[in-house]
């Protein structure tokens, strides 16, 4: 197990929040009441991915 503080990355303004969990998964959880959909505009969409992309490349290198 990690014993170092997850890095938190927001997306979306803060409407999405990622980081990894335990040096095992990533964690992605959405801001928001009820499940409400976070829109994201092309940039958004972008940042989520490269990000996404970013945390799995240091999962899979832990």
């Amino acid at each position: 197990m990690s014993e170092t503080p997850a890095q938190i990355y927001r997306v979306a303004g803060g409407d999405i929040v990622l980081w990894i969990d335990d040096d095992q998964s990533i964690q992605l959880k959405l801001r928001g009441s009820d499940l409400d959909p976070v829109e994201l505009n092309e940039h958004e969409a972008e940042a989520l991915a490269e990000t996404l992309t970013l945390l799995a490349q240091r999962l899979r290198s832990s």
